[in-house]
């Protein structure tokens, strides 16, 4: 239940959240806590539409950290 406390969140801030902030999650099932604590915010939150949106760009950010070789073998 939103008070006086709460921000009153736009449309370009959820963007802004989903495009900058959630690829630095530690794991992208976060996500979904954040959007749940979103919607509280404004009634006309597509929690869907956001889901979708900071999955994709943090699993973009995720590959581009795994791009590089990693040497994992481990020797017997």
């Amino acid at each position: 239940m939103a008070n006086r406390s709460t921000p009153k969140f736009t449309r370009r801030d959820f963007e802004f959240i989903a495009d900058y902030i959630m690829p630095h999650m530690s794991w992208a099932t976060g996500i979904e806590q954040v959007a749940d604590e979103l919607k509280r915010t404004n009634p006309n939150f597509n929690r869907d539409k956001f889901v979708d949106r900071a999955t994709k760009v943090w699993e973009e950010h995720y590959a581009r950290g795994r791009d590089a070789d990693f040497d994992d073998e481990i020797p017997y």
